[in-house]
């Protein structure tokens, strides 16, 4: 596993933020957003969904849990990517991508309200 370059994206919340574990009084908070792409291939719409885990630590997890997050609700999020590389069944490498939110503004009914770490 190894922490990535800077990320800045917006998307869709796919899960409402659960509380995974709190230990020294930290607490991890994750959950997963959506993106799509849209577009056209043999003269046909297609789309395509990514979806990516998101972990949030300390002040941000504290926030996130507080801010009443609903599945679908728009989020941007700044962070960090973290990769994890693994060898797959049949040899081939499996990635798989995380981000670490370090700032999370989240827009619901045409109200948008940011949080950050301070």
């Amino acid at each position: 596993m190894k922490l990535g370059g800077h990320i800045e994206i917006e998307a869709r919340i796919g899960s409402v933020p659960e509380l995974v574990n709190e230990m020294c009084g930290h607490k991890l908070v994750r959950f997963v957003i959506a993106t799509s792409d849209k577009y056209i291939k043999n003269n046909r719409y297609s789309q395509r969904t990514h979806w990516y885990t998101v972990n949030a630590l300390g002040d941000t997890a504290e926030t996130i849990l507080d801010s009443d997050m609903r599945i679908s609700d728009t989020i941007r999020i700044s962070g960090r990517w973290i990769i994890d590389e693994n060898r797959g069944v049949l040899g081939n490498n499996d990635y798989r991508y995380e981000i670490l939110a370090e700032d999370v503004t989240i827009a619901k009914d045409s109200c948008t309200k940011s949080y950050k770490v301070a």
